[in-house]
């Protein structure tokens, strides 16, 4: 089946592609996509030269839900909408690796070096149909719509609960810095999904204001930073180091700080008092397949999916490549805490 995507070769430069796809798993039509940071990291050129010639052409965005077209297995139905999942593991049995993060109940398939993560070392979802394994597909309930767009930052929320063993634990408490998107749902998964008093520490008054479900701090007040065991820094950029440090300061002895955002450089942090508090520091990212059903699951919560909703500032039907140009360019100049979404349409 010859379908068209949309491919960047090179900053700031997209084209259209027609290429000729399998039709051997699901036909799914991508039809409400949301771009992220990463996707305009590579929009902007803002990767080294080395990384953008190996990844270029691709087709960007793994943030999105769609229309099943066909499904030969008869597992989904014509017509039905599906949350689709951008990480597909490595086809192999980890023989030929030092070690194997199936070793490793905890990072599973998604944290695999020879795994495919769409809009990073596989195509993304900017294309007229795609063929994908029905293990990567969620069905969406009736009472969620565009919204489950946001489920794969969710998920992301989830698996940092998840690494943290957070789960389990039900902290009462858990202090999240970041005023960001990120931020936002990682502090609305602890809220919603763990009950728990939630602080949010962040720099912009405005965007603080937005977190009506959390009791919020401005960072630079450092006196009133509140204590907590569970700490998740979610700033990225170049403030990470000052998050990571607020939260080094903030964690009471023993606890846990989960870094989610990705620093612009490398960040200096105080291992000093990382050793003396016996903190943990563990990264999380990319999400899995149980990370996205407990996002489904969250998102069928009305007080939730409101929340999930002010997100949303508005639709973009992106019908041609100049509406797709224009999309990529309004993404890379906002700031603000929410997200225009796209809906594709070849």
């Amino acid at each position: 089946m010859f379908v068209k995507s949309y491919k960047i070769t090179e900053p700031k430069c997209f084209e259209i592609f027609v290429e000729d796809i399998e039709e051997d798993k699901v036909l799914v039509r991508p039809e409400y996509l949301a771009i992220c940071k990463a996707d305009i990291r590579y929009y902007l050129g803002n990767r080294d030269r080395n990384t953008l010639k190996r990844k270029f052409p691709m087709s960007l965005v793994h943030e999105g839900i769609g229309i099943v077209a066909r499904d030969k297995s008869g597992k989904f139905s014509s017509g039905q909408r599906v949350v689709m999942i951008p990480c597909e593991k490595a086809e192999c049995d980890g023989s030929k690796c030092d070690v194997c993060v199936r070793t490793y109940n905890y990072l599973s398939d998604n944290y695999c070096p020879k795994s495919k993560f769409r809009s990073s070392n596989a195509d993304g979802f900017s294309k007229e149909m795609i063929n994908i394994d029905g293990s990567y597909l969620l069905p969406i309930p009736d009472e969620i719509g565009e919204e489950a767009v946001f489920a794969e930052l969710i998920s992301v929320g989830c698996c940092a609960m998840r690494r943290a063993g957070l789960w389990e634990r039900k902290p009462q408490e858990i202090s999240v810095w970041g005023d960001g998107i990120m931020g936002y749902i990682i502090a609305l998964v602890a809220r919603f999904g763990l009950g728990a008093k939630v602080n949010v520490i962040g720099i912009n008054r405005d965007k603080l204001k937005k977190f009506s479900f959390a009791e919020t701090f401005l960072a630079t007040d450092i006196d009133c930073l509140p204590k907590t065991s569970a700490c998740i820094e979610a700033v990225g950029g170049n403030n990470s180091a000052i998050a990571i440090n607020q939260a080094i300061d903030s964690c009471f002895s023993g606890g846990t700080i989960v870094l989610c955002g990705v620093a612009g450089e490398n960040a200096p942090i105080n291992t000093r008092l990382v050793l003396e508090k016996g903190l943990s520091l563990l990264g999380s990212t990319r999400s899995d397949i149980s990370d996205f059903e407990k996002a489904i699951e969250l998102l069928t919560i009305p007080e939730f999916r409101e929340k999930i909703l002010a997100l949303v500032e508005g639709v973009d039907v992106v019908d041609d490549i100049r509406k797709y140009y224009e999309v990529f360019e309004t993404a890379s100049r906002s700031d603000s805490l929410g997200k225009r979404i796209i809906k594709l349409v070849f």
